[in-house]
């Protein structure tokens, strides 16, 4: 290297033209192509200089040393070497010294005639994009670059006689250079953009002549250094560098594609629609385009929408089990807690190999060069990132496509990326996880069809080709597997050498013995690693390893999976419960990858595996976990020959050792499998597959179980077995009816018998057996003598006992079919066989065990529903024996009692109770007449009174005439029987069920009534929404019925209305409203209007006005719009006399007080009565809000009376905030904002200036109402002028309800209006000048004037128009912005802004100040301190200078505006991004609503850039990133809003092209450093001229950063969990709130 440079050095002094100049150049120009870790760039820039002398000797000389071939053989060597280090080299010194070779090259090459050739204009082109600032060291000259650009972009691109191929060549080098430029974004904006004029030249090209030599040269540029330049750009870390390269790729597909064979393949990913093109949407700026694009990808590439589903589902578990930390559990449920039909399989299906070996398949997808090339280098990135920088998500959409592309690749390729990711596997340990998913993801998609090649029994090759070594299983961590790649390609060489026949029969026993040999050693060892810290990542490896072995021959496959499926099983010994898990996970997916075929021999491996110990919990939950993914891919009988060892395994884990050991008292363990119970649930599943001949093999385990012993726990245990079988039959899929029931007859007629028996008989039957046994002889006289054994007695059998249970199986296996309707009813033989059961079920009935006697009342509850004949004559002996067994029973606690209940319900409800009460007719039961009792008071006591009242019930009831199925005495014994149901939440549901089977068949008796008074307070008092809308519909079909006198009615209505405006909880309120509503909508008018019109009313208005409850104010407003659609004339015209009399209180009350403002008591009492007052007006307006739309057009003259009320509302509120404002303004306190924050709806503030504010937020949205139901919208826009303009004054008011609810009515105008108004507002027929004259003339600030033009353009004009952007821009500017504000300040400023660019001329001026003096674009950004002490309201409205503005420049002025707002944040915001967000979004709709030419001038478009440049490049943002973790909501903000800057500017670069931005961007660019270099200058001259106040301004500065670091400490410590200990306790808490 020293030599080099002392040779740069003495070059300058060479003269005359040697053949060692061009021996020296041969030797040191290969070295600039060497990497800079090899050659630093100063020694290239040295080798440079060398050139710089020596290349005009070699090609300039007049010697004869070479002759003119020779130098232009040389000429066209040394522009190569030049042209391609400008693709490599950095240092500035050494860039400038190649433009100046470049410079002598062409100036060597020459121009005619004083015309500069093309490759002179590539060098000056060059040259100025290569420019370095002269004023700042290392700084580029931007200016000249752009220039430069400019002209290249704009002048030279297309004109093949000023920039030809040659010329191009360096060229493209640049622009390559600079396009992977991450910091500097017009520098490489406008090298992408230059690289896409290129691609347009070449495209422009191939049309013309694409046989021509230039084209054929230019053809060679864009694939020889356009597309490598893309494939380098795609392994940039950078992401802006890709995203500009998937976009010139994008362009070189589109325009090039069909001209070039290396693109041709990709014209079917660039959709024309963007929404389903690749490119745009795979660096969209939204997360899930991006990963919607990679789903497309894998559609497009696997061709099976299912598959993407699967990898979906299978990334999911596998992105799951790595979040999963060491020892967590997994969540396990109970199959009872699921629908058993509708269980979802934690483990996704795994598809077969996809073997598409022909050549004609792969022809269809990708060309493998652009797969390798370009396709997985772009995906890598997101797969492989290990900075965090990338969604969790897109990364494992990324790995799943990476793996889709190898089911694409040929062998060759498949195995070398196969063995790259292996290396990286072993190198890259943080990246272990994904790496072994994305080798899992690669190995899934293997597609190399090897099943005929020809093997031995055990898996040799028959040719006598050797094996391959095995010590060659895996690349070594030095070479990364190149070694192994190389191999490979050169062993694919030669094999393609070969004829054609016996190619691909080689190739196949090659990638046979290279997977025997190589791959599945390699795999093996990793499976077979003792270490257990990585056990959960090499367990799925298995599942890969399997898959692979069916695509080999079927000998290979049976040598060598038995070995994978003992290793796997053997893992399952791991104490580590995430292993176990992954273990599990993996030995499931293999399972139903091979299918139930394998299912025995797996069950076999596991209990050889996991015989003793703990180890027979981990092998009874393996076996539950594979029955479950088994039980969805299995058909009926498929298990059958697994059913012994299977059933095995499962009684000893009910009811052997491990079910023991469970059930221990003081049975402690850590790990998950035993402490979980699912042998019942495999005996379910079980019955789902097993075939009906096959069930006793179920049974008898179960039945010897019950033989021997009656303990209640193994009988309990028993009958949840039995339990589980019953739903798994009913799930079978081989389901036969008439088999089932032939089964569950036979055992229930075979049991019945027994468990009627009382325990007595029970006892002497069995005493009298085992005698009999004991007595009979054996043969003629022999008999057995038993001496002193200790075992002589027999064993006795418990089966007796215990047949209730089978009797209760039977039975359930019938009552399911019923329930899940695998019975078909329809059919003649199907209920001939169920007609059976009911007088069996009936006969079970008298069982004398309860859970009989339940279930055979749940059967009858569905027999009686079915037209049997057995049924109605059934009927009344069922419902006799229900009586007795509730005369049996002193409550209603037991399960049986409710099943009765239940029971007695679908009695009622039947067709065939119907029929058995045929003739019944109800009597209505009075009350006696209100003057009875006072008549009768002195004759008869209390005592006597109550009697006769009970007599005359009774009396009436006896005139119902008719059958009943239940009489006056069982029906009152029921009625007190159920009663304290009512107030018990696990029995309510039954009791109403039977209340309403009551209510239904009509049945009266004078408890009954009193009955349903208890069920409607419960409709008030009930805890639980579930009871109260079941009291509701009990007590309304009552009310419905049930004939009620107009007393009962009266009192029931006056009950409900009383209790939703008067009970103390929300929940009852609520409930009474939701009667009401019933009511209203189900009475008839000449029931509603007289009964409950009137009280309904108020009682709505009390809600709307005084309830403290959202919910409720809603549910009473919308039924008050049902209430007053049913009013007939009379009454809704004394609705209105009520809501003129309450709506003038607004303005009396602050007339009261006005009144009593000198006397103190008499204010107190005024404020009281203002106060009551106000609540009147609030209730009028909310009233007239709720109305105003259901009544439309019969609202008639009552409109102007509402809109004098919202009128009236809204000048008392603006007059009593202004004044107060105006008072607080002069005491110089108090900030409005912050105390109406803090205030709630219906309180009272205590500021005099916030007294209305709830009253002008109702008024408001009355008002937004009337106009969104109005019709046609330009009535409600014409109806009342002064109601608009006092909605724009109430834009600035404090309360943030009261700025959102004018900003929307603000909305609804600017919705039904259409910008071109503007123009007719400023019309002088409009009456302009009068009205201007008149807002001049205003002396009072809350004076409203009157609007003197026509009433729909009372906001278009332009001074209108202004007060409405002050007021918007002061909404904007607000500590207390909300997004719903914001979003609607946003569109309200769009419309402003189109309105303005209808005034713009094509021809716009130059840029205006805020002063509305003309100034230099330059200027906007002048005031960047003096932003920060201004706000938004600095600069009113109402100046006379912004008055006399001239409209073309009103749409300046509003981008200056909006845009100072989001430069403030900037500067002051401290990390907010809220203001800066809508500041954005309302600059993207300008940018799209203004025409391009007029968007092109810096007047417009540089005050947008400033914010949005400084949000993109300065450092706050990535000091938020850094500061905080990226979950962090600050770091998170950061990074949206650049996002979303970025996103805006990319749209204004579109728009107004890559050129004109630029020029903008780095006017902006110049400008803040400018402006940064005068602070700097500033603060260093103050260090010197003022070192007091220098050292002031650092100290404060130190101080800000330590109070933000405390303020970081504190938020942190609050989120922490504090142990804290007290008085020798420890307690844990959350730390304190500040």
């Amino acid at each position: 290297m020293r030599q080099i440079h002392i040779l740069s050095r003495v070059a300058e002094y060479a003269t005359q033209q040697t053949q060692d100049a061009k021996a020296l150049l041969d030797i040191l120009m290969p070295i600039l192509k060497r990497p800079n870790r090899m050659v630093p760039e100063r020694t290239k820039n040295d080798i440079l200089k060398i050139m710089l002398r020596f290349v005009p000797l070699v090609l300039a000389g007049q010697d004869g040393v070479f002759s003119g071939e020779e130098k232009r053989r040389l000429f066209g060597v040394y522009l190569e070497a030049v042209s391609s280090a400008f693709g490599r080299i950095r240092l500035d010194i050494a860039r400038d010294t190649l433009s100046q070779i470049l410079a002598l090259l062409a100036d060597i090459s020459g121009g005619d005639g004083g015309t500069l050739s093309p490759l002179q204009n590539a060098a000056a082109v060059i040259t100025g994009i290569n420019s370095y600032s002269a004023a700042r060291l290392g700084e580029p000259d931007f200016e000249q670059r752009l220039a430069a650009y400019a002209r290249l972009n704009e002048e030279l691109w297309n004109r093949g006689e000023l920039l030809d191929a040659q010329a191009w060549i360096p060229v493209l080098y640049n622009l390559k250079y600079f396009a992977q430029d991450h910091e500097e974004l017009s520098v490489r904006s406008n090298a992408a953009f230059g690289l896409a004029r290129y691609i347009t030249h070449v495209a422009q090209a191939c049309q013309a002549d694409a046989q021509a030599a230039e084209t054929v040269l230019l053809g060679r540029g864009l694939t020889g250094i356009v597309l490598p330049a893309i494939k380098h750009a795609f392994t940039s870390k950078h992401e802006s560098v890709r995203t500009e390269f998937v976009d010139i790729l994008r362009r070189a597909v589109r325009e090039c594609g069909k001209h070039f064979a290396q693109l041709r393949d990709l014209i079917k990913l660039d959709v024309v629609d963007e929404e389903a093109n690749f490119f745009y949407n795979l660096v969209h700026i939204q997360l899930h385009r991006r990963q919607r694009a990679l789903r497309r990808f894998r559609e497009l590439v696997i061709g099976s929408i299912q598959v993407e589903q699967m990898d979906v589902d299978e990334d999911a578990a596998a992105s799951d089990e790595d979040n999963r930390e060491e020892g967590e559990e997994e969540p396990t449920e109970s199959l009872e807690q699921t629908p058993k039909h509708s269980l979802k399989s934690s483990i996704p299906p795994i598809s077969p190999l996809n073997f598409s070996s022909s050549r004609q398949q792969r022809e269809l997808v990708l060309s493998p060069a652009n797969i390798r090339d370009l396709i997985i280098p772009l995906f890598e990135n997101w797969a492989l990132n290990d900075d965090g920088s990338v969604h969790h998500e897109l990364a494992n959409e990324a790995i799943l496509a990476i793996g889709a592309l190898g089911s694409v690749l040929p062998w060759t390729q498949y195995s070398s990326a196969l063995k790259r990711y292996l290396g990286l596997l072993k190198k890259t340990p943080k990246l272990e996880k994904r790496l072994t998913r994305l080798v899992l993801a690669f190995m899934d998609n293997f597609h190399f069809d090897l099943r005929q090649v020809k093997v031995d029994t055990q898996g040799r090759l028959l040719s006598a080709r050797p094996a391959q070594p095995a010590h060659a299983a895996e690349p070594s961590d030095d070479h990364d597997g190149e070694e192994a790649a190389a191999e490979d390609e050169e062993q694919e060489e030669d094999a393609a050498g070969d004829d054609d026949d016996g190619a691909g029969e080689l190739q196949a026993e090659r990638i046979h013995e290279t997977i025997v040999h190589r791959l599945l050693p390699a795999l093996r060892k990793k499976l077979s690693d003792t270490n257990d810290d990585n056990l959960a990542l090499r367990a799925p490896v298995a599942m890969s390893v399997v898959r692979i072995l069916t695509a080999l021959p079927a000998q290979t496959m049976s040598s060598q999976l038995p070995g994978i499926l003992t290793t796997i099983c053997n893992m399952l010994r791991s104490k580590a419960q995430s292993a176990r898990n992954a273990t599990r996970d993996t030995l499931v997916r293999i399972g139903r990858f091979l299918g139930p075929s394998y299912f025995g021999f797996l069950v076999k491996e596991l209990s050889s595996s996991l015989s003793r110990g703990p180890q027979l919990h981990i092998l009874s939950y393996t076996i539950f976990v594979l029955l479950k993914e088994m039980v969805r891919c299995a058909q009926v009988g498929d298990l059958d020959y697994a059913a012994e060892p299977i059933v095995a395994i499962l009684m000893q884990d009910v009811f052997g050792i491990v079910a023991d050991e469970k059930d221990a008292e003081g049975w402690t363990t850590k790990s998950k499998e035993a402490r979980v119970h699912h042998g019942a649930d495999c005996f379910e599943m079980l019955a789902t597959v097993m075939s009906f001949d096959n069930v006793r093999a179920l049974l008898a385990p179960l039945r010897d179980v019950l033989r021997e012993t009656d303990t209640p726990k193994r009988t309990k245990a028993v009958e949840s077995v039995l339990h589980r079988i019953s739903l798994g039959l009913s799930r079978n899929r081989s389901y036969n009816t008439k088999t089932v029931l032939t089964f569950s007859h036979g055992i229930v007629n075979q049991y019945l018998t027994l468990s009627t028996k009382s325990a007595k008989d029970t006892q002497k039957s069995q005493e009298e057996a085992e005698l009999q046994k004991r007595l009979r002889a054996n043969g003629d006289d022999e008999v057995t003598v038993h001496m002193k054994r200790k075992d002589a007695a027999p064993k006795r059998d418990y089966l007796q006992a215990n047949a209730h249970l089978l009797v209760h199986f039977g039975l359930e296996v019938v009552y399911h079919g019923l329930r899940r309707s695998r019975f078909d009813t329809d059919s003649a033989e199907v209920l001939g066989l169920l007609d059976p059961f009911v007088d069996l079920t009936g006969n079970g009935l008298y069982s004398r065990f309860n859970s009989v006697i339940m279930q055979c009342c749940k059967i009858w509850a569905v027999l009686v529903r079915l037209p049997l004949p057995s049924v109605q004559p059934g009927i009344p002996v069922v419902i006799k024996r229900l009586f007795a067994l509730f005369q049996q029973s002193s409550n209603t606690h037991s399960d049986m009692i409710q099943n009765c209940f239940k029971l007695l319900a679908s009695l009622l409800r039947s067709k065939n109770a119907e029929a058995l009460m045929e003739g019944y007719a109800l009597r209505e039961i009075e009350e006696p007449a209100a003057e009875t009792p006072t008549v009768a008071a002195g004759k008869r006591s209390k005592k006597q009174q109550q009697q006769w009242q009970q007599q005359q019930r009774a009396k009436a009831a006896s005139e119902s005439g008719g059958p009943s199925l239940l009489d006056e005495k069982q029906l009152r014994d029921l009625i007190d029987f159920i009663r304290p149901d009512l107030e018990e939440p696990e029995r309510q549901g039954t009791a109403f069920s039977l209340i309403r089977a009551i209510l239904t068949r009509r049945l009266a008796v004078d408890s009954l009534y009193t009955l349903l008074d208890d069920i409607r307070g419960l409709m008030i008092t009930a805890q639980t929404d579930n009871m109260r809308e079941i009291c509701r519909l009990t007590w309304f079909q009552f009310l419905m019925d049930y004939p009620l006198g107009e007393r009962r009615l009266k009192n029931a209505l006056t009950f409900v209305v009383q209790n939703a405006s008067g009970y103390v909880f929300e929940s009852g309120r609520a409930s009474a409203l939701e009667i009401m509503s019933v009511i209203v909508n189900r009475f008839a008018d000449e029931v509603l209007l007289p009964q409950a019109a009137e009280p309904f009313f108020l009682g709505l208005v009390l809600i709307i006005a005084k309830d403290d409850s959202s919910r409720c104010r809603e549910m009473a407003a919308h039924l008050l719009g049902e209430l007053i659609v049913r009013f007939d004339q009379p009454r809704l015209q004394r609705a209105w006399i009520l809501l003129d009399q309450w709506a003038a209180g607004t303005a009396a009350s602050s007339t009261e007080v006005d009144l009593a403002a000198g006397d103190e008591k008499a204010a107190r009492s005024a404020r009281i009565k203002q106060l009551k007052m106000r609540e009147l007006g609030r209730a009028a307006l909310q009233c007239y809000g709720v109305i105003v739309g259901p009544l439309g057009e019969r609202l008639g003259r009552q409109e102007a009376a509402f809109l004098g009320a919202v009128d009236s509302a809204l000048g008392v509120s603006l007059r009593t905030w202004k004044q107060a404002e105006a008072r607080l303004n002069v005491a110089g306190c108090g900030d409005l904002e912050r105390i109406a924050a803090n205030l709630h709806a219906g309180g009272d503030p205590q500021d005099a200036a916030l007294a209305y504010w709830e009253t002008a937020y109702i008024a408001l949205t009355t008002f937004g109402r009337f106009v969104a139901a109005a019709s046609p919208p330009e009535r409600a826009l014409a109806a009342a002028p002064r109601v608009w303009l006092l909605a724009v004054r109430h834009l600035t008011h404090p309360h943030a309800w009261v700025r959102l609810a004018a900003s929307r009515l603000v909305g609804l105008y600017v919705a039904n209006a259409d910008p071109a108004w503007m123009l007719e507002a400023e019309s002088p027929e409009s009456g302009r000048e009068e009205e201007e004259e008149l807002v001049l003339g205003s002396a009072v600030e809350w004076d409203v004037p009157a609007h003197r033009g026509p009433p729909r353009l009372v906001l278009m004009s332009v001074q209108r128009l202004r007060d409405l952007v002050h007021g918007l821009l002061v909404q904007l500017n607000s500590r207390f912005l909300s997004p719903e504000l914001g979003n609607q300040i946003v569109k309200n400023l769009y419309f402003i802004a189109r309105c303005f660019l209808t005034a713009v001329p094509p021809a716009s001026p130059t840029e205006i100040t805020d002063s509305g003096e003309i100034a230099s674009p330059d200027d906007v950004e002048d005031d960047d301190e003096d932003d920060v002490e201004e706000d938004a309201e600095a600069a009113p409205a109402d100046d006379d200078r912004t008055r006399r503005l001239p409209k073309e420049r009103l749409l300046v002025w509003l981008i200056n505006r909006v845009a100072r707002i989001a430069r403030t944040e900037i500067i002051r915001g401290r990390g907010a991004t809220e203001k800066r967000t809508f500041c954005f979004r309302w600059f993207a709709a300008v940018i799209s609503a203004v025409p391009p030419a007029l968007l092109a001038q810096p007047a417009y478009l540089q005050p947008m850039v400033s914010p949005l440049f400084r949000t993109t490049e300065d450092g706050h943002g990535q000091e938020q990133q850094q500061q905080h973790p990226p979950t962090d909501p600050a770091a998170i903000k950061a990074a949206e809003i650049k996002a979303l800057a970025s996103e805006v500017m990319r749209l204004a670069q579109t728009r107004v092209g890559v050129t004109a931005f630029s020029v903008v961007l780095a006017r902006v660019q110049r400008h803040v450093g400018d402006v940064r270099s005068k602070r700097r200058e500033h603060r260093r001259q103050l260090a010197v001229i003022d070192p007091e106040l220098h050292a002031r301004n650092k100290t404060r500065k130190h101080d800000a950063t330590r109070r933000k670091r405390s303020e970081r400490a504190a938020d942190a410590a609050r989120k922490r969990v504090r142990t804290v200990v007290r008085r020798g306790l420890t307690s844990r808490s959350e730390a304190p709130q500040p």
